[in-house]
């Protein structure tokens, strides 16, 4: 029996994969050829402050992203910097690797709550004024693999 899909209005957008050195990573995998990596225009690596919950607790943290893009699909390297954050758990129990995969969406408070009444979990989330959201739900039993959800 085909069941209703859960995210509409989402498309994917990028592929995270979490390091201990984010420099070590960057120039890696520009040896292999990926790349080139940036955050943006005007930095490389750029490391951001989050506000928002852990495990249902409120939580701040900083990470270190940088992304390049491969095709319509960016690979973006996160180093948990600074706090309690989930890519630090995954790092700590796991060591490198892939972390989650993030989608776009236009309906991110609908996505989220169409998700958790099918019996997903939120793992960690944050939603400041004026900017993008995002909500990463737990992993998965399989790969341990998280779904992020994010706003455009």
């Amino acid at each position: 029996m085909s069941q209703e899909p859960t995210y509409h209005g989402t498309r994917l957008h990028h592929v995270g994969v979490v390091v201990k050195d984010i420099d070590k990573a960057i120039a890696h995998l520009e040896a292999l050829g990926f790349g080139p990596f940036k955050f943006d225009d005007e930095h490389r690596v750029f490391a951001i402050n989050f506000k928002g919950e852990l495990h249902g607790q409120p939580a701040e943290w900083t990470t270190k992203i940088s992304n390049a893009l491969m095709g319509d699909v960016e690979l973006e390297l996160l180093e948990p910097y600074e706090g309690d954050q989930a890519l630090k758990e995954t790092l700590d129990a796991q060591g490198e690797g892939l972390h989650h995969i993030g989608w776009l969406t236009t309906d991110l408070q609908g996505d989220i709550e169409r998700a958790t009444a099918r019996g997903a979990k939120v793992w960690t989330s944050s939603f400041p004024v004026g900017q993008p959201g995002f909500c990463y739900f737990e992993g998965s039993e399989i790969g341990n693999l998280a779904i992020e959800l994010r706003e455009p």
